[in-house]
């Protein structure tokens, strides 16, 4: 029992405190010369394990060392990982809580958390990354709440890596064949919410190239691969003329209608594309466990994103290589249990703006009822 609690002593005395959890502290982001004391020790009711508790002389802010880890005010800290697990499994929230015997409630929550550590980690994971390769872009489409509300998830590939860069979202209109119930149903709903912006696909690709060729030296040639959607020329002529990139883009396009194999040019996104309907429950065809709201259609993304690109192999029977380990910017396969071995702080990562509104939408909005937020969000999102 002494040599227990001599190492445990030794253990917790030994932690220091990255940085002030407290994001208006002024040493949140800068460490240098960080003023904290240690200010005695606390039991968790739960499992009996004793933290130790620090002061921040410059904010005042009491804190333990539980502050920066993932699972920080959760009660159910067992369920991170293998909720992270199963979302890219294929299996819905309410088979996720009946497999671990928790609310579908509590597994929405453990999601929602994830997608925002996701974000950050697939940011904090490029920073200092160049692309050095041709780019592939594609959009991904699927809805929140019904059908009446679909979107675009514009994606970003590496052709040669099959790295996931970015991903953005665009709300479109509902079209295709509809009853005439359908129309006036359409047509009250547009009443109600208003039309989704008919550049929503032009704007959303302009705002997922902006982060990928803002770093690259002014001059340098991008090749970018698309299929022949009209709104991507357009994107391009307006992130030159907002004055947004300043490399040249040879734009190469290749028609929808040419067979997706490996030899296409678009094979990369179109793989991610296969992978996101085989992986998620949530945009599998003719499912009922879509997304209430895109929200959470995004945060899911982010899983997945972080899962394609650090987990899972590159090539399912190739080398133990993951798409990040082939740009290297990893050395090895990463798990659940690495992503997610320490808190991410917004402020400390530079997270492109429709990422931030992703981020923050959640906190946002968290007061609001379900229903209401959704119909409130549907096309303002």
């Amino acid at each position: 029992m002494t040599h227990k609690r001599r190492h445990l002593s030794h253990r917790i005395g030994g932690f220091h405190p990255p940085c002030c959890p407290n994001p208006r502290c002024r040493f949140h982001v800068s460490k240098l010369d960080w003023p904290f004391v240690r200010d005695g020790f606390h039991t968790r009711a739960s499992d009996r394990r004793r933290f130790q508790y620090f002061r921040c002389r410059a904010c005042g802010r009491r804190f333990c060392s539980a502050s920066f880890s993932t699972a920080y005010w959760l009660r159910r800290r067992d369920l991170l990982v293998p909720i992270a697990s199963m979302l890219c499994e294929g299996a819905a929230l309410r088979q996720i809580a009946r497999a671990l015997g928790t609310s579908h409630t509590t597994v929405g929550r453990h999601a929602a958390r994830l997608g925002r550590h996701c974000l950050l980690f697939h940011r904090e994971l490029l920073k200092g990354a160049r692309l050095t390769e041709p780019l592939v872009v594609d959009g991904f489409e699927s809805f929140e709440y019904s059908q009446y509300f679909p979107f675009h998830a514009n994606l970003a590939a590496g052709s040669e890596s099959w790295f996931l860069y970015h991903f953005t979202d665009s709300p479109l209109r509902r079209k295709g064949a509809m009853t005439p119930t359908q129309r006036r149903r359409r047509a009250q709903l547009e009443a109600l919410l208003g039309r989704p912006d008919p550049k929503a696909i032009e704007r959303g690709v302009a705002s997922l190239l902006e982060p990928l060729v803002r770093d690259l030296p002014p001059g340098t040639w991008l090749t970018l691969h698309t299929d022949d959607h009209p709104a991507y020329p357009r994107s391009l002529r307006r992130l030159e003329r907002e004055g947004r990139t300043r490399v040249r883009i040879d734009h190469r396009i290749t028609s929808s209608l040419e067979r997706r194999t490996k030899s296409n040019p678009l094979f990369p996104v179109n793989l991610a594309d296969l992978l996101i309907r085989h992986s998620s429950a949530n945009h599998r065809r003719e499912t009922i466990a879509f997304s209430k709201r895109r929200q959470g259609a995004l945060e899911r993304l982010a899983v997945f994103t972080v899962w394609r690109n650090c987990i899972k192999r590159r090539r399912e029977n190739g080398p133990p290589e993951s798409a990040a380990m082939w740009l290297g910017l990893l050395p090895r396969l990463l798990s659940w249990r690495d992503v997610l071995r320490r808190r991410r702080f917004p402020k400390h990562v530079d997270l492109p703006k429709p990422w931030r509104d992703y981020y923050w939408r959640r906190v946002r909005t968290a007061a609001m009822g379900a229903r209401q937020t959704t119909h409130r969000l549907a096309y303002a999102f």
